[in-house]
């Protein structure tokens, strides 16, 4: 009997950790919403008060309202600060437009550099093919000339700055 009571208390356990935390909606709202002020506290006639009274500018009339515009009023209220509460501050929808536009220029331009490096690369590749083919073609005394030749070593140098060649 007591592997029993162990295996039922485990299982107990172990289900009770699986189960899902349910959402307490009315938690939730009462957390959106402005906490109750305490009604002010009735001092009676006997009691003596010097630092209320005394700092007290003259009476103001008070607009005494009626029971529905009283719950009215608070009914705004309670809706109003629940808003004020969601809303996050969104910057202006111009100011929003102007910043996407600078960005779409910025990595437009970016996108065209690429490009022109990429076809920049292709035409030289392009040349030094056309400049390979139209060495290889020179009679042997002419080539022998031109490896002596600066323009040899240039043409050298431009190849594995790009590499080209090794």
């Amino acid at each position: 009997m007591g592997r029993k009571d162990e295996f039922d208390k485990e299982l107990s356990e172990y289900l009770s950790s699986r189960k899902k935390k349910k959402i307490d909606v009315i938690g939730v709202i009462k957390g959106f919403m402005p906490k109750p002020t305490p009604p002010p506290v009735k001092v009676p006639p006997e009691v003596e008060t010097y630092t209320e009274e005394e700092k007290k500018p003259a009476p103001v009339e008070e607009k005494v309202e009626t029971l529905e515009e009283e719950v009215a009023g608070k009914k705004k209220s309670i809706w109003r600060t629940l808003i004020e509460r969601i809303k996050f501050p969104q910057p202006h929808k111009k100011e929003l437009a102007e910043k996407e536009k600078l960005i779409e220029e910025e990595e437009e331009g970016r996108i065209k550099e690429m490009v022109a490096k990429e076809l920049m690369l292709k035409d030289l590749r392009d040349t030094a093919k056309i400049a390979l083919f139209l060495i290889k073609q020179l009679p042997p005394e002419r080539l022998k000339e031109f490896k002596e030749s600066s323009d040899f070593a240039d043409l050298k140098e431009i190849l594995k700055k790009y590499k080209f060649i090794k």
